[in-house]
């Protein structure tokens, strides 16, 4: 990348003593790096942030004119299904986070160095003289394929982890039921918001961190694995509470499709817009940031460490990769 260029800095390995790798000409470095690197980071991320994930899908499905505290429903979760109760559709869950990180920052790299090394000739002449715009559009590209990639491990987390029965279905017996029932469009229920609210999350997400984490290297900070959490964490809040409502939105369209909202005969939501306009003429706008709290601290948790973590492991494969070239 040119100096003048922050996009992808999020993407500079960064080795395990916290110093950003440098070499006279470094091998182009393998896209499996990324996508193990990713996939690493969203399986650590996902085990530590399980209960919190619960939490809020519990909330957003919930409706009435009560609106439900978080620690109502932990209460109701330990009292009533135990403490592993926080970690049901965590099967689901892991194969959608490790699935989705691996993509997503493959996807992301590519695309920002696309950006970057484009000619002046090609549809991107003015992204490219703009950072901002470059990590925004790569963060949004890559937020929608990883979407668009894992979405029906999304819609099998939601349906697990809201399920306040005893009895747990198993990932193949729901597989096999929902596609009986209701078809492969079955597994894309609620996709429409939750394409609308991942590019501009992403795009916010990605576009914060580059800009906060060039602001604090040219004030002579050394970028590390623990810059990047920090960092991370902080553009993951203010990103995640930018799209909420879209997000509650597409939790309700896919408690829907599996009976776990309680919506009275012939009165279901027929779409995103619907959806989100019953919400806000029957339960109040309030609603729509149901779960907010958890969800805030789960966003800056789970982000904060994805970037770490991504940082740290993509810093030790490039430096594993280096040396069995003999660089």
């Amino acid at each position: 990348m040119g100096s003048s260029s922050s996009a992808g800095a999020a993407m500079t390995p960064i080795s395990s003593s916290g110093k950003t790798l440098k070499s006279p000409a470094p091998a182009p470095v393998p896209a499996y790096i990324d996508a193990v690197a990713g996939g690493f980071a969203g399986f650590a991320v996902r085990i530590l942030t399980a209960p919190l994930d619960l939490i809020k899908i519990r909330l957003q499905l919930e409706k009435g004119d009560v609106l439900g505290t978080s620690i109502r429903t932990v209460k109701s979760v330990y009292r009533n299904e135990g403490p592993l109760g926080f970690f049901k559709g965590n099967i689901a869950a892991t194969y959608l986070w490790i699935t989705y990180a691996a993509v997503q920052f493959s996807v992301y790299t590519r695309m920002a160095t696309y950006l970057n090394d484009a000619s002046p000739e090609n549809y991107f002449p003015y992204v490219r003289m703009s950072p901002t715009a470059v990590a925004f559009v790569a963060g949004a590209s890559a937020g929608l394929t990883a979407t668009i990639c894992t979405y029906p491990f999304d819609y099998m987390r939601t349906a697990f982890a809201a399920n306040q029965g005893e009895k747990a279905q198993s990932v193949v017996g729901f597989v096999g039921q929902t596609f009986k029932s209701k078809g492969l469009g079955g597994f894309y229920a609620g996709v429409a918001p939750a394409i609308a609210s991942i590019v501009p999350l992403m795009g916010l997400n990605f576009m914060a961190y580059e800009m906060m984490l060039q602001t604090m290297t040219e004030r002579g900070m050394e970028k590390s694995s623990t810059m990047a959490g920090l960092v991370g964490a902080v553009s993951g809040g203010v990103s995640k509470f930018a799209v909420y409502p879209m997000d509650t939105v597409k939790k309700r369209l896919q408690g829907q499709q599996f009976g776990m909202v309680a919506l009275n005969p012939g009165s279901r939501y027929t779409g995103a817009i619907d959806c989100g306009l019953r919400i806000v003429r029957e339960e109040g706008p309030k609603t729509l940031y149901r779960g907010l709290a958890p969800t805030l601290i789960k966003s800056m948790a789970g982000t904060g460490l994805t970037f770490a973590f991504f940082n740290a492991t993509k810093g030790f494969l490039v430096e594993a990769h280096n040396e069995y070239l003999g660089q």
